[in-house]
């Protein structure tokens, strides 16, 4: 069984507050996190985490203004990293980005 190293959720009801909320939890992620993945690895992520974010708002954005009618359910946001995987759930919608294993200079 896998054991997450770190989870953090995110809920809100405005979407301009989800950028905020988001680099809040990358800059305050925990030292088992670092150790895991790089530096350029962790900034990779980032970009991925708000370009998939941006991606999925604007889908539902325009399916909102086809439907003539706002829906204001709300945004829920979840990230799981484990080991040399991450997990990224926004609103149900689900992205799984696995990382090859680290080589290591002494092996």
């Amino acid at each position: 069984m896998k054991f997450p190293l770190h989870k953090f959720e995110i809920e809100t009801d405005l979407d301009k507050e989800l950028d905020r909320h988001i680099r809040r939890e990358i800059h305050s992620l925990p030292m088992s996190v670092k150790r895991e993945f790089s530096d350029a690895e962790r900034f990779a992520f980032h970009l991925i985490l708000e370009e998939y974010v941006v991606g999925l708002l604007k889908e539902l954005k325009s399916a909102s203004l086809r439907t003539r009618h706002w829906m204001t359910t709300g945004y829920r946001l979840v990230v799981i990293f484990e080991r040399r995987q991450i997990t990224i759930s926004f609103n149900g919608q689900e992205k799984v980005l696995r990382y090859p294993e680290a080589e290591h200079p002494d092996s």
